[in-house]
């Protein structure tokens, strides 16, 4: 994996990550989130979990998840999985109505922090043919935590994530932002998402009012473009 300094992109930043854990220890899945200011999880990114399955997550089951950021974020824990959870995982609500219909059973989480403040995690899946994460595995993990957690946090991309963040975009206006900063027209962008150029429009006009910038020109500048 290469230094994060070299990466300009943190989409392909996350996807060389988890393709490193996938290699570490045996996996299902692997979904890399960035964690806004508001501990709300974002700008997720899959690895052999088909994105679609996101949509479900964050229009309801995110609040039954026993991961979520902010149940783990004031106790400055770095790595947790079901056994550690202070409730039951295996048939409850969140479990069997979201995790088991995909055919995964058991999670691990890795938690990465900047000065303190949590910043981004890594939800590791497996299926019940895979089994339960051994303690030698967490510790592999939980050892290449650190070397994830100072790669994710340095660099431009990290930092133009953080001021994106304090301008409490959706997540559809996080898209057609992220769209913009790879030089997408307002066509391309709406046939990329499926939705029509007013809505482009529409979405495009909340980013410069809430940014408080009035082009896409404005828009590069503060937090410069992606390969």
């Amino acid at each position: 994996m290469q230094p994060r300094s070299d990466i300009d992109d943190l989409a392909q930043y996350k996807s060389e990550a988890m393709g490193f854990l996938a290699g570490l220890v045996p996996i299902s899945g692997i979904v890399f989130y960035s964690v806004d200011t508001n501990l709300n999880p974002v700008d997720h990114a899959f690895h052999r979990i088909e994105s679609d399955r996101n949509v479900r997550y964050t229009e309801f089951f995110h609040r039954l998840d026993p991961f979520h950021p902010r149940r783990f974020a004031a106790t400055g824990k770095s790595l947790v999985s079901v056994r550690d959870l202070h409730q039951r995982y295996h048939g409850g609500e969140y479990h069997r109505r979201f995790m088991a219909p995909l055919g995964l059973d058991f999670e691990a989480e890795l938690y990465l922090y900047r000065a303190g403040q949590m910043v981004g995690g890594i939800s590791l899946h497996r299926s019940s043919e895979l089994g339960d994460f051994t303690t030698h595995e967490l510790g592999l993990l939980g050892n290449a935590r650190p070397f994830l957690q100072h790669t994710f946090t340095t660099g431009r991309s990290f930092e133009a994530a953080r001021r994106v963040d304090e301008w409490g975009l959706t997540q559809r206006e996080r898209d057609v932002l992220r769209l913009i900063r790879k030089g997408a027209a307002n066509a391309e962008i709406g046939r990329t998402l499926y939705i029509s150029v007013p809505t482009v429009k529409t979405h495009l006009q909340h980013i410069y009012d809430k940014s408080g910038l009035r082009s896409r020109a404005q828009l590069i500048a503060q937090l410069g473009t992606t390969g």
